[in-house]
């Protein structure tokens, strides 16, 4: 009589290992991280419930900048349907651990007081980027409610908040980031319903050219030339600089909302470039398609330079969902 041996199912992250070992020292370095996070386990993903950071219900989405080498990330740092009240604190310990600069007590203290007592959708997450060689840089992401404006003064210190101001309670405050590496912090907004009268608005405290944003904008998405936006919904940041000079301006846009489709995503970030980042095409090689109604891609950004065009990035979700549920 034969016995059969019953069927090993492989581990769930393991185009996802693949690929990040393909990614040479950059690649190792934030897959260590990752397992020590909890994000990741031995046995593959973490059993943990889908994340509203991507699309998918990825708990980790990647960004990809041309001319920009390794990798970047942010991940969850506990089950997306646990509380998130105490994200905060769990993301600042990991960066601890790390060996990262962590943000001031006051900035904690503000953070806090703005988070209160409001439901939140994810609390924190932890950003990485690792440049290939030796240099990694670590990111808090707290999330603010939109209640959080009247103590922005207390956070930032860039002069913009006449600017955003000027856009009235079609403005909400969304995020804050603070950058370990450069002490800098970043704040983030989203309008609704704007076109592209408000470019000029949101370029001028940056001292960047409005112009050159609405070209990067017909770039990616040529059909949309005329004076409305790709989507209803901009989002925005300012970077407070430590040098006080001018705060870099961020545009960002759901790249679902913007082309709906993956496949002609993929096909106008390798025309605007992207086939010179290798790291964006060897993920997209591995990727299985997204289920039904669901897309990979995440956000369209672009950091403005007064000196020099926009820098155009494409976030997209690691392979995170069972290809079967897609069937």
């Amino acid at each position: 009589m034969f016995a059969f041996s019953p069927a090993i199912p492989s581990r769930s992250d393991l185009d996802w290992c693949w690929y990040l070992r393909r990614q040479g020292k950059a690649g190792e370095v934030l897959e260590r991280i990752l397992h020590d996070v909890g994000v990741m386990h031995p046995s593959g993903w973490a059993d943990w419930g889908p994340s509203t950071l991507t699309d998918t219900g990825a708990p980790v989405t990647l960004t990809f900048r041309r001319g920009v080498p390794g990798l970047e990330l942010i991940t969850e740092v506990a089950d997306p349907d646990s509380d998130p009240t105490n994200r905060v604190n769990q993301v600042c310990n990991i960066m601890k651990d790390l060996g990262a600069e962590l943000p001031s007590a006051a900035l904690r203290d503000v953070i806090s007081a703005a988070q209160g007592d409001v439901q939140l959708r994810y609390g924190a997450r932890l950003g990485l980027r690792h440049d290939g060689e030796n240099d990694l840089s670590v990111m808090l992401y707290a999330e603010l409610p939109a209640a959080a404006h009247d103590l922005l003064g207390l956070m930032f210190s860039a002069p913009v908040l006449p600017t955003v101001d000027a856009l009235g309670d079609s403005a909400k405050t969304t995020m804050l980031a603070f950058n370990a590496q450069t002490k800098e912090v970043t704040i983030y907004w989203v309008v609704e319903g704007a076109d592209r009268t408000i470019l000029p608005r949101l370029a001028a405290p940056a001292a960047v050219s409005h112009q050159a944003l609405s070209r990067a904008i017909d770039e990616i998405d040529p059909a949309q030339s005329g004076p409305e936006l790709p989507t209803r919904k901009l989002g925005f940041s300012y970077t407070a600089k430590s040098d006080q000079s001018a705060p870099e301006l961020g545009l960002y846009f759901s790249a679902k909302h913007m082309l709906g489709d993956d496949a002609i995503i993929e096909e106008r970030v390798r025309a605007y470039g992207a086939s010179d980042i290798n790291a964006y095409t060897n993920l997209m090689d591995i990727q299985s398609k997204a289920p039904a109604g669901r897309l990979m891609h995440g956000l369209v950004s672009m950091n403005a330079h007064q000196d020099m065009d926009p820098t155009l990035a494409i976030s997209v979700a690691a392979p995170w969902h069972c290809p079967f549920e897609a069937m």
